[in-house]
């Protein structure tokens, strides 16, 4: 595999290629094409070897990832997207997710993890991460949460958040204690954004189907 398949973006390598043997007299590292056209000099390139590293290569893509926007990464996910069979709906719903989760990745390739559950059901669960807080009393909130939600009219992060929290108020359970649970009933595992707005955007057919698919 190439850089461009393992995830890096070309602006990325660029800068990343730039800064191995050259240095610049500003107190940065980041720097676009047109920056370097207009900085770069031979005088401050190093007479030593330059070494490169792995790990500050990513960091160069993450750093990358963070400033640009989502229409910019749009072509680099959906290119990502089609080499892993990932049918992403729509541009509008990819960049809505782009936007969501482009801090949470580091490679290019990174979008796949941290942003296939908003367009297809996990396929397994991390059971293992709620166990040891798992009981009945838990098992019976999300019971009702999803009699509650069959009943909602209208399905946004801030109503969702809303019953969730009053429900767990009435049970005296601790919301945090039932965050977790939720997250890996929508995402599969414990990461992701902020587990309301995954609900709102996958729709509450699918939240409602994903938390009866959850069985502990």
């Amino acid at each position: 595999k190439g850089f461009k398949e393992i995830g890096f973006m070309p602006e990325a390598f660029i800068n990343l290629l730039a800064m191995l043997g050259w240095s610049s007299t500003e107190a940065r590292e980041i720097f676009s094409m047109e920056d370097l056209i207009e900085k770069f000099s031979i005088e401050r390139v190093h007479k030593g070897g330059a070494k490169f590293d792995y790990e500050k290569a990513k960091w160069y893509n993450h750093e990358w990832i963070k400033l640009s926007d989502a229409n910019h990464l749009l072509p680099l996910v959906k290119w990502i997207y089609t080499q892993h069979k990932i049918d992403y709906k729509s541009d509008e719903l990819l960049l809505t997710v782009i936007a969501l989760v482009k801090e949470r990745c580091i490679l290019l390739n990174d979008f796949v993890q941290q942003g296939v559950y908003f367009f297809s059901t996990p396929q397994q669960f991390d059971y293992e991460s709620v166990k040891p807080k798992w009981d009945d009393t838990k098992r019976l909130f999300f019971d009702d949460l999803i009699l509650q939600f069959e009943q909602m009219t209208n399905w946004t992060a801030t109503d969702i958040e809303s019953i969730f929290k009053n429900l767990a108020a009435a049970k005296n359970i601790k919301p945090g204690e039932l965050q977790l649970p939720f997250r890996v009933m929508l995402v599969g595992g414990k990461f992701g954004p902020a587990v309301f707005q995954i609900a709102e955007i996958i729709g509450r057919e699918e939240t409602i189907k994903r938390c009866r698919l959850f069985t502990l």
